[in-house]
């Protein structure tokens, strides 16, 4: 099972993450993934925008955790959480060092958080 991450306060599930061009095998190589069930969409770097070539797909109205809405770019990428593979990801970005993997890929698995031992496990549903 692995572990929570302690360098968030309190301790967050972070996953390892690759995210990919949706053609190209160009990708991020690996990544810290925060399991966020409290997010609709997943969150990539904007600094993998530039690394992967992706382009904009479409916009959508997002609201931040600190409740603003903003207009973002939609980007579609391959995905992989833990060693699975999801063909594609529908995500926006933004200005992080962390993927924030929402509900939109979580929903594709079974996700059991044993705070108390800081560990959680994730398999497909």
């Amino acid at each position: 099972m692995p572990a929570f991450d302690k360098n968030f306060s309190p301790p967050a599930p972070v996953a390892e993450v690759i995210v990919t061009h949706p053609v190209s095998s160009v990708n991020s190589g690996l990544l810290p993934g925060k399991l966020d069930t409290g997010a609709d969409l997943t969150v990539i770097p904007e600094g993998l925008i530039s690394q992967l070539a992706l382009k904009a797909r479409a916009q959508i109205w997002a609201r931040g955790f600190d409740g603003t809405f903003s207009r973002r770019p939609v980007y579609y990428v391959r995905f992989t959480i833990e060693g699975f593979e999801l063909p594609i990801v529908r995500c926006i970005a933004a200005e992080r060092q962390n993927v924030l993997v929402g509900r939109n890929v979580l929903n594709r698995f079974i996700l059991t958080l044993d705070g108390k031992n800081l560990r959680f496990d994730l398999r497909p549903a």
